[in-house]
């Protein structure tokens, strides 16, 4: 068997994939997303907790715990606050709005 090469880059097959306006703002979705769930993880880390310590911070299972990470975007803001509180994580909005 054969296996076929191809001479197109990553960056190449990207930029063509992104020329559609479709596909271009799925890709910027999935990109908050993704920040989100970096946010979530690295805040939870920093705090030096796992997924069972945070969890019983906040008296939820360590699935629960596992599923806000996975997908953010499925989860309520009051519980992302929740998540960055029990990690001793504040954001702050207004100084991300002033320029």
């Amino acid at each position: 068997m054969t296996t076929k090469k191809h001479n197109t880059s990553f960056s190449e097959i990207k930029k063509q994939a992104l020329a559609d306006p479709i596909a271009r703002d799925a890709y910027n979705e999935s990109q908050k997303t993704w920040k989100l769930r970096e946010l979530l993880i690295s805040s939870r880390e920093t705090a030096g907790l796992s997924q069972t310590e945070l969890a019983a911070r906040l008296n939820l299972a360590a699935s629960n715990i596992s599923r806000i990470e996975k997908s953010p975007d499925c989860t309520s803001v009051k519980t992302i606050f929740k998540y960055l509180d029990a990690c001793n994580v504040d954001i702050d909005f207004v100084s991300h709005l002033q320029k």
